[in-house]
């Protein structure tokens, strides 16, 4: 998976939006690996598509079908995948760059809405 970068502009200080987004994306199922005073790493796995839950339901009776799911869907799913925070000061306040995972991108935008924005 290919990650997606995308950056706003706030008024608040590198260290508020920083702090701003460790609490929301820690209750969004998220884990803070790593931070400092302008960047956080988030870890996170992916959902499991109902698609391939569903295939890997039919093809349980077989021990071959079992085998074939596990190694090409659920194992590559159940992967860490990073979401990064980075915050640099601008004259008015901060620029805030976010890099993701492509199945994150709802949940960026929405902490990226929550911030106030630089008038």
């Amino acid at each position: 998976m290919a990650n997606l970068t995308t950056s706003t502009q706030t008024s608040l200080s590198c260290e508020e939006a920083i702090t701003r987004a460790i609490q929301f994306f820690t209750t969004e199922k998220w884990r803070a690996t790593t931070q400092s005073s302008r960047s956080a790493t988030f870890e996170g796995r992916p959902p499991i598509p109902i698609g391939s839950i569903i295939l890997m339901l039919v093809l349980i009776p077989t021990v071959i079908g079992f085998f074939i799911m596990y190694f090409l869907v659920v194992r590559k799913m159940y992967r860490f995948q990073n979401l990064v925070v980075t915050a640099n000061p601008i004259e008015k306040g901060a620029e805030v760059l976010i890099t993701y995972p492509s199945y994150a991108k709802k949940l960026v935008k929405q902490f990226i809405d929550s911030l106030p924005k630089l008038l």
